[in-house]
């Protein structure tokens, strides 16, 4: 499914859940505060990333959305906070409510903020997103995409038993075709 992410990001934090999308799935990606105009006609899923601030997407990508935000699309919406609430996406979401487009999902995670006061400690929740965080942002987008999504962070013994699963169903195939030859003498 042809994608496209329109991101702003201030501290990196939701920057870390987009440009894992783009590395595993292709998918294309905007930053707003470089790019003021965009054709996004030609996607067929069209996401929105920022991180949130005063309850909110920041500014430039609510109105970036408002402007370029084409009719009738798939939309989705990610965004990293540093207190969880339900959902941040309202104004966002009522733009894409009213350019009769489909919101298909909403994935937030605790993130950074290195905005304001907290630049000088290194930031709020600066441990995140983590690597669960952003499994979990890739396995969001495996299943509004349809795409599949195999985490890259299998344990060994998860590894060790799939070796074993497949080496017994090997061997019961093995077991299985012995049988039958058995059986046909």
């Amino acid at each position: 499914m042809k994608t496209v992410i329109c991101y702003e990001s201030k501290d990196e934090s939701v920057l870390k859940l987009v440009k894992a999308i783009e590395e595993k799935f292709h998918a294309d990606i905007i930053n707003v505060t470089q790019t003021r105009s965009a054709n996004l006609s030609e996607y067929e899923l069209i996401g929105f990333a920022s991180e949130v601030e005063d309850d909110g997407f920041y500014r430039d990508i609510a109105s970036f959305a408002a402007n370029w935000m084409p009719r009738d699309k798939k939309i989705f919406f990610l965004y990293t906070y540093t207190v969880n609430k339900d959902c941040y996406c309202e104004e966002i979401e009522g733009t894409a409510h009213f350019k009769n487009c489909e919101v298909v999902g909403k994935y937030g995670c605790a993130g950074g903020n290195v905005i304001g006061g907290f630049k000088l400690f290194g930031g709020k929740t600066k441990v995140h997103p983590n690597d669960e965080e952003i499994d979990g942002a890739l396995k969001f987008y495996a299943k509004i995409s349809g795409e599949e999504f195999k985490p890259k962070n299998e344990s060994k013994s998860e590894k060790k038993d799939d070796k074993l699963k497949t080496e017994k169903s090997d061997e019961t195939l093995k077991n299985n075709k012995s049988k039958k030859d058995k059986k046909e003498k």
